[in-house]
């Protein structure tokens, strides 16, 4: 069964194991309190609302939400106009039954990830249903490292909750191996064994999140934006953006905008 979302439904697309759609809501709107039948993430592209559940919470642009089924809550959006991004499980036992999957029994929230700003491009592109399967896909495992099947060395994530903190920081094999004092060819073999990520691959990933977050949550120009977060000039991060997402940052930035 596919979930209900509230406000005025500007996409919905149905591909083979996923609901996507984009809703957008106005000032003071109100969603009663309810529940969905379905697991589902949730990416606020712009604006911002308060959530009620067990606790209020004030959820910001640039968050992505995971909601369990039947979670209970309601929302009042708080600008003059918000931007959701939905994707949900069309079914989600029978998504957790082949691939071997366990949903968290807790709900929780990270900032926006490659994956799903792919998703918005590609939604915004009009691109075939199947290859959005495939990024709704590559979206869920990232979003709950799901490739990390192989078991954690504590270290591990030591190392990226370190790079978490440090997203514009130049963070170096050599610093890496000092603050942790394991050798480098351990780290670079292991790291990727365990993450599916090279190190340099996670670290640029990590640092165009934090600058996709700024994009959305900050009236910089982009340029300053991107030189804020390591990058050496606009030139440079303009094609590491267009490799992730293949298209600019001033027209994801538009796409942003509604």
């Amino acid at each position: 069964m596919q979930n209900i979302y509230y406000g005025i439904k500007q996409k919905n697309i149905g591909t083979e194991n996923f609901n996507v759609s984009i809703t957008q809501h106005t000032n003071e709107e109100l969603i009663p309190n309810h529940s969905h039948d379905m697991p589902y993430l949730c990416l606020l592209l712009l604006g911002n609302y308060t959530e009620k559940s067990f606790k209020k919470r004030i959820v910001n642009s640039g968050t992505i939400l995971y909601r369990s089924a039947n979670y209970e809550h309601s929302n009042e959006f708080n600008a003059n106009k918000s931007v959701c991004l939905n994707l949900e499980f069309s079914n989600s036992e029978l998504f957790a039954t082949t691939n071997n999957f366990k949903f968290p029994s807790i709900e929780f929230e990270k900032q926006i990830s490659i994956n799903i700003s792919r998703l918005l491009v590609e939604i915004n592109k009009g691109t075939d249903n199947d290859i959005i399967n495939v990024i709704c896909f590559e979206t869920v495992l990232d979003y709950f490292e799901c490739n990390d099947v192989k078991g954690k060395l504590k270290w591990i994530n030591d190392v990226k909750n370190y790079i978490h903190d440090n997203p514009t920081k130049n963070i170096s094999l050599d610093n890496l191996t000092k603050e942790f004092q394991l050798h480098p060819n351990y780290i670079i073999r292991k790291f990727k064994e365990r993450t599916g990520y090279k190190l340099s691959e996670y670290l640029e990933k990590m640092r165009l999140e934090n600058t996709i977050q700024e994009m959305i949550n900050s009236n910089q120009k982009i340029g300053n934006i991107a030189l804020d977060n390591g990058y050496f000039d606009q030139s440079h991060f303009n094609r590491v953006f267009k490799k992730h997402l293949t298209i600019s940052p001033t027209k994801f930035k538009n796409i942003l905008k509604g």
